[in-house]
């Protein structure tokens, strides 16, 4: 009998353990001082509800990337590293339906709205469905995004310093 409960206890210990489906948002990525405002400023993430507040009492901490820069795509990524306390952004390819998991819990994830852009590609007209992530380290350890694009799975593993 005592075999028996020491299995279910510890099995039921897994149960708890593995991937977890990311909820989507809206999010918007702002600096933490509006007086200091360059790439290695701290940056911290709001929901547009707070963000839209903050604009109407006059507070505008919004970030603006510079001219040309975009986040990468996950599914081209091999591996994240960052700092306790850091913020790395990434666009996400939905033109399949995507679906993003994560196993572990050094960071936090804040998974924006799916986003319609006309474009150009070459001389051809494309629509780009994309989502932007963020990533923000919040304890030190280890863990793995699965970015699951219509058939295709990706997992990218996550250091956090």
């Amino acid at each position: 009998m005592r075999w028996l409960l020491l299995a279910v206890t510890t099995l039921g210990g897994f149960s708890c353990a593995g991937f977890k489906s990311v909820e989507r948002g809206d999010w918007r990525l702002v600096y933490v001082d509006t007086a200091k405002r360059d790439a290695e400023a701290a940056r911290e993430v709001l929901t547009r509800d707070a963000y839209e507040a903050e604009v109407t009492e006059g507070t505008r901490r919004g970030w603006e990337p510079s001219p040309g820069f975009v986040f990468p795509l996950l599914h081209e990524t091999e591996k994240i590293g960052l700092r306790v306390g850091e913020i790395v952004g990434f666009r996400v390819d939905e033109n399949s339906q995507a679906e993003l998991l994560v196993d572990g819990s050094g960071v936090e994830l804040y998974w924006g709205p799916l986003e319609k852009k006309d474009g150009w590609r070459g001389d051809s007209d494309v629509t780009v469905r994309e989502s932007t992530l963020y990533v923000k380290g919040t304890r030190a350890g280890a863990g793995v995004l699965r970015l699951i694009r219509g058939s295709s799975t990706k997992d990218v593993p996550v250091a956090v310093k």
